[in-house]
């Protein structure tokens, strides 16, 4: 598996959408009527990149973290920048699972966190023209990460129910109705006190797990159990407490020999019914006066509360964290040791850290820079405690896309820097000059004869350290707005 990175300089469509003619043909009776099959914001000849043109600039590495394991290990990856230009840099076919909590439909106000400037440009874009300017704007995401995806592959997406049932239906035409895996119902319980008198308390999310590929070639899917636990005062009936005190539950013979009962009633795992009937005991666990039972876990989710009732030492103060035990679900479920889970709207850094903590690699990106500093700390803290015995952890790398840092850019050997610019504008090296970008660029020629120490010389610091703007450069030529950054 690799992070490595892909930069595609034009709008060519790399995934395809799914075929599925027939489950949007119209009766023939009904006449010639427009049926919506393709997701909203689509291009036949461009895909999304009508709307969202490519921004094919570098991320730039800011500090990789050490945490014990060797440097000749490839780090995890955690980015600042917009989600969707660094989902383009990730190569096709290449994460194992993707967790996302995107912002819900729910209101500008609610998205407002932590006073992040850049954070709140972007929110007041996805909501420009209501509901249908945020599918577009999720769409365009969504799309992205069904290319990254390995065939085996899976995506969760978290949602409530001001979008659910709108994102449901576009969920099938990015990623084909027959991919549709499950609507998992997050009951949390535990709000509604004072509930609006005409309606119930709304106390669940929904999340969506799509697989990237058909039943043919099945995804990742590992069986969860969740405890369930049980007063020995109210058992239900098919829980006995045995003589010893040891609590059993029972499941019928089977295709068991006699030779398998008898060994199995020498280790007193045989019951039998008043009737006579032989039945196969499973010992439960006993903790003082509950009897705990693993159930394989269904589709309705109930025994995870939200972070209002979790432990006080999980809470960070991110207004949008989600538990810990609600990831580890998802990443045990959906992925193995070694595999690579994404999150491109991180927040709190829950998927990071749980990621970390269960030996999964991970790439992660948010577009406020107080989450990712947010992320990276809660990251560090974590490997501090790990144990003596318990395995390295790998490094992780903080990167920033579109924005640079001068002294780091002038510093780089000179053969590194033509590179870099070249690459910021979508161009190539070639034997005898150089291919410019596929747009053309008037000032593109004049930009590039300058020395890289003299392109720093020309972005004083500002607070100490200096950044280049590059993303708003490009992105104002391409009409995507986003504003030129110098705060650090």
């Amino acid at each position: 598996m690799t992070l490595n990175q892909v930069n595609p300089n034009d709008d060519a469509i790399v995934e395809s959408l799914p075929a599925q003619e027939e489950f949007y043909r119209a009766p023939a009776r009904f006449g010639n009527i427009p049926v919506e099959a393709e997701p909203k914001g689509w291009d036949r000849q461009r895909g999304f990149s009508r709307h969202y043109p490519r921004v094919s600039l570098p991320t730039q590495i800011a500090e990789r973290v050490s945490l014990g394991m060797s440097a000749a290990h490839e780090p995890n990856r955690l980015i600042w920048g917009d989600n969707l230009h660094v989902m383009r840099q990730i190569a096709t076919n290449s994460v194992d699972l993707v967790y996302i909590d995107p912002p819900f439909f729910s209101g500008r106000q609610y998205n407002i966190i932590w006073g992040d400037n850049n954070e709140l440009r972007s929110f007041d874009d996805i909501w420009e023209g209501g509901m249908d300017g945020y599918l577009i704007w999720l769409n365009a995401r969504l799309y992205e990460m069904k290319r990254i995806l390995k065939p085996t592959g899976s995506i969760y997406v978290h949602c409530d129910w001001h979008a659910s049932h709108y994102i449901k239906v576009e969920m099938d035409k990015v990623f084909g109705y027959d991919n549709f895996r499950n609507e998992v119902v997050w009951s949390y319980g535990g709000r509604g006190a004072k509930a609006i008198a005409s309606q119930f308390p709304k106390n669940h999310d929904i999340v969506y797990l799509y697989s990237k590929t058909s039943s043919s070639r099945r995804s990742t899917y590992n069986r969860v159990y969740e405890p369930i636990r049980h007063h020995v005062s109210s058992l239900p009936s098919h829980i006995r407490i045995g003589d010893d005190g040891v609590p059993f539950k029972t499941a019928p013979r089977g295709d068991y020999t006699d030779e398998s009962v008898e060994r199995l009633r020498r280790e007193g795992r045989i019951y039998t019914t008043r009737n006579g009937n032989i039945r196969i005991k499973y010992f439960l666990e006993r903790s003082g006066n509950y009897v705990i039972e693993d159930k394989l876990a269904g589709d309705v989710w109930a025994t995870i509360p939200d972070m209002m009732h979790s432990s006080r030492n999980e809470r960070i103060g991110y207004p949008t964290q989600k538990p810990e035990a609600l990831l580890e679900r998802i990443i045990k479920a959906s992925s193995n040791e070694g595999d690579v889970v994404a999150d491109f709207f991180v927040g709190g850094g829950t998927t990071a850290a749980v990621a970390q903590r269960l030996g999964r690699r991970f790439i992660v990106c948010d577009q406020s820079r107080v989450a990712v500093a947010v992320t990276a700390e809660r990251l560090k803290q974590q490997a501090q405690t790990r144990g003596m015995n318990d395995d390295p952890i790998p490094d992780f790398t903080i990167e920033q896309w579109g924005i640079y840092e001068a002294p780091r850019v002038s510093g780089m050997p000179e053969s590194d820097f033509r590179d870099f610019v070249l690459r910021c504008y979508g161009a190539t090296r070639v034997e005898h000059g150089i291919t410019p970008p596929p747009n053309g660029c008037s000032q593109f020629g004049r930009r590039f004869s300058l020395s890289h120490s003299r392109l720093a010389q020309q972005h004083a610091p500002m607070g100490g350290r200096s950044r280049y703007g590059l993303a708003s450069h490009r992105a104002g030529r391409s009409g995507i707005r986003q504003r030129h950054r110098t705060d650090g």
